[in-house]
């Protein structure tokens, strides 16, 4: 008995690790013991009220619509229900995310600073993080992750009295 918990905890902590270190090679190996335990796991949970929260309804795949909006239908935070769905990118706004009013370089990167589009309503939009994020998203980007302190300094040389705040990707920050 003490065996399979161990297999199952070990598949559990196994896959999550890929997402942070982006290194599969042990879970590959215990993919068919985890294959074979999932439905289980999937009851196991279900009993105990773990089952998802909401209905999976948003974007399913990436698109190429062009559709520009600063609230997307198909994906976004919902605060009225505290429920999120994360945005895939959207081809034609990828291709033209270098066009946008407010793109900065810095050492061999593309910036954008939302508060500097030649867009009225994005310069003014007001986003939480998840939204902040998904805007990104939708556009083949995502909030700043400052990895030097010279970076943070450039960025920071950016922000003036007009804009009161601004959304990062929440990693440490440890220069």
């Amino acid at each position: 008995m003490r065996i399979p918990v161990t297999i199952v905890l070990a598949c559990i902590c196994l896959q999550s690790t890929e997402a942070q270190f982006g290194f599969g090679g042990f879970r590959n190996l215990f993919r068919p013991i985890q294959n074979f335990l999932q439905p289980v796991m999937r009851g196991v949970q279900n009993i105990f009220g773990g089952g998802p929260r909401f209905k999976d309804d948003g974007t399913q795949s990436p698109q190429a619509t062009g559709n520009d909006k600063l609230f997307p239908d198909d994906c976004g935070r919902e605060e009225d229900k505290g429920t999120g769905k994360l945005c895939f990118p959207d081809g034609l706004l990828c291709q033209e995310r270098v066009n946008k009013g407010g793109v900065q370089k810095f050492g061999g990167h593309l910036y954008w600073f939302s508060w500097q589009d030649n867009d009225n309503s994005v310069r003014n939009a007001k986003w939480d993080w998840f939204n902040a994020r998904n805007y990104c998203r939708k556009r083949c980007m995502d909030l700043v992750s400052f990895e030097t302190q010279q970076e943070y300094d450039w960025v920071k040389g950016f922000i003036n009295v007009n804009v009161p705040y601004f959304w990062t990707s929440g990693r440490l920050c440890d220069f």
